[in-house]
């Protein structure tokens, strides 16, 4: 049983709804579905990408597969977690991809406003999951025949 009354939980699960739709959305828009097609385009048909390079930089060993992977994280990812499915593990991927893009900014001496605010609502995302108005929720309620 929860101690939430029906109001606070509400209001709870819109809170979480509205971050996870924010945060997906921004993230889906601004970063990842460009970064998705030029994955692709790295890896299908050999274009050049200077993300690799970045990547390579920063020490990762197969930079080409980490770029590709967090290309993956900021665009399937952002997706799961905009619609609430598999709502803790697509928010741990996006932990580490921002944690990684956060220690890129602070190496550079860049501004790390962007990367902290995505790292700590997926921190947020990973700790509470999808709340109520999820898939992940639906699913779930689905399974128990409630």
């Amino acid at each position: 049983a929860s101690s939430l009354d029906h109001r606070q939980r509400v209001r709870l699960d819109a809170g979480l709804l509205v971050l996870r739709l924010g945060l997906a959305t921004l993230m889906f828009a601004l970063h990842g579905w460009a970064r998705l097609g030029r994955a692709f385009n790295y890896s299908f048909f050999g274009a050049e990408w200077p993300f690799v390079s970045l990547v390579a930089g920063l020490g990762f060993p197969m930079a080409g597969a980490f770029a590709v992977a967090s290309a993956l994280s900021e665009s399937i990812g952002a997706l799961l977690l905009g619609v609430g499915f598999f709502t803790r593990p697509a928010a741990a991927v996006l932990v580490i991809d921002m944690g990684v893009a956060l220690y890129n900014e602070i190496s550079g001496g860049d501004p790390i406003e962007l990367p902290m605010l995505y790292l700590i609502g997926s921190v947020a995302l990973m700790i509470a999951g999808g709340g109520r108005y999820s898939l992940d929720a639906l699913w779930k309620r689905r399974a128990s025949g409630v």
